[in-house]
């Protein structure tokens, strides 16, 4: 056996055979399966890294025929390992629109009705499908499908929202970015999200930033409108390309002001001590809602802030494993399966050192200069792939994003330090359950104000 193969039978394969249980340490609810279905998209995002490298998806292997075919070689192959999934993702560019799209669900569904174990499928998308009567009932009809198999079948929405969608989310040909950027478009959008109850996931980047307030305030009114919380449903995500410059930083920074003011008001009737409680004491965000507050200052990981330290990626076009759908470049690959007579018989070792450092090492020790800044208790660290594209190494941090994240950090404790929040939180009683975690965040607040003198 390997070395890559020891790495990934302990970090995905047994967990998968052993499943769900009740022990509280078991990797399987944090052990999941992405399939990397292909690179073409109807859409050239000014940020996305499928548009800016051709190479992360050989052309060669993204013939339909060759996907499907491997995708049910591979689909076979877990239903005779007998693994069991919490979550399966389905990553492409978009192609929710067409039979293509249709049929990779069927693959999938047929085999959930056979047996294979999976408790949701989660599929990114920018929704365009929504456009087309068909593709609306084709989706629909998959989604019951799905769900009468025992599985859920859940589309997170990939829409930067109107006042910023035709800025950075432009569609192939013009016809296509109006119909995006159209109140009817919008209309079925949220009306097909708010029938199934999906969230969104709008990116907030270098390119947009100076929009979002007023983006926000759209969020507001539609989420609004449909009976969805915008501070709860929509998950503002930072994109970690390079490109944060002190200006747009500032931009950011007067974003985050107003979203901090705007709830306070809103949410808590101006009591701060309700805010530090919603921020510090509750899980008021996090029950039903998307899982990551932008103005929050959530406690760090020591595992990367994304999937590529709990998701196992297959690239269906050629079976390679990626660390990721974005670190898929030939000298980063953990490996690839073999196939013989039609079938998978191992696994091919590339790159296990890869594997070895971002599966089972500690990712804000062993990065260069996380591991001793005093802010990598807040920061959600860089993206490896872009990283990759920028410095030629996954683990090398890039300047403009750590500036990004320090600047926004700074930001908030000055915030919550001129709001009063970090004194409501002194005030915590031991008896809180929250308590050690307060006390664990007030020093790293300390330990950060410090190093700025």
């Amino acid at each position: 056996m390997s070395v890559l193969d020891k790495i990934l039978e302990k970090r995905f394969f047994a967990p998968w055979r052993e499943g769900r249980r009740d022990d509280p340490a078991s990797l399987w609810p944090d052990s999941n399966l992405e399939l990397y279905v292909t690179a073409a998209c109807n859409q050239n995002c000014e940020y996305c890294y499928l548009v800016r490298h051709e190479e992360l998806y050989p052309r060669e292997a993204m013939k339909p025929e060759i996907i499907k075919k491997n995708m049910k070689i591979f689909l076979d192959w877990c239903m005779e390992q007998g693994f069991s999934f919490h979550q399966v993702d389905l990553f492409s560019g978009e192609i929710w629109h067409g039979s293509f799209g249709w049929e990779i669900l069927d693959i999938l569904l047929s085999y959930i009705r056979r047996g294979l174990s999976i408790e949701t499928v989660m599929i990114p998308t920018n929704a365009s499908f929504v456009l087309s009567d068909r593709a609306i009932a084709e989706m629909s009809n998959r989604i019951e499908d799905y769900q009468r198999a025992g599985c859920r079948l859940q589309l997170s929405g990939s829409i930067d929202g109107g006042l910023s969608d035709g800025v950075t989310r432009k569609g192939k040909d013009s016809r296509l970015t109006e119909e995006k950027n159209s109140e009817d478009f919008y209309d079925r959008f949220f009306s097909f999200w708010q029938k199934h109850g999906f969230l969104f996931h709008p990116m907030v980047s270098a390119e947009n930033v100076k929009y979002w307030k007023e983006n926000f305030l759209w969020w507001d009114e539609k989420c609004r409108e449909y009976g969805y919380d915008a501070f709860r449903d929509v998950m503002m995500l930072e994109v970690r390309n390079p490109g944060w410059t002190e200006e747009n930083l500032e931009d950011y920074k007067d974003f985050l002001d107003f979203l901090v003011d705007k709830f306070l008001k809103e949410r808590c009737s101006g009591d701060v001590e309700k805010l530090a409680n919603h921020l510090f004491l509750t899980d008021i965000f996090n029950p039903g809602g998307s899982g990551y507050v932008n103005f929050g200052l959530t406690k760090a990981d020591s595992f990367q802030g994304c999937t590529v330290s709990d998701m196992l990626t297959v690239r269906l076009g050629d079976l390679a494993i990626p660390p990721c759908h974005r670190m898929a470049y030939d000298g980063l690959l953990y490996g690839r399966f073999k196939v013989e007579g039609g079938k998978i018989v191992g696994v091919e070792e590339h790159n296990p050192q890869i594997a070895s450092r971002i599966l089972l090492q500690d990712s804000i020790l062993c990065s260069p200069g996380c591991d001793c800044c005093p802010y990598n208790s807040f920061c959600l660290r860089g993206c490896y792939g872009s990283q990759q594209e920028t410095e030629k190494d996954p683990f090398m941090p890039l300047e403009s994003v750590c500036r990004l994240f320090k600047g926004k950090i700074d930001f908030l404790i000055d915030k919550f330090d001129a709001l009063g929040v970090w004194g409501i939180l002194e005030k915590v009683s031991p008896a809180n359950a929250r308590y050690e975690a307060v006390r664990e965040t007030l020093q790293a607040v300390k330990s950060i104000r410090e190093a700025r003198v």
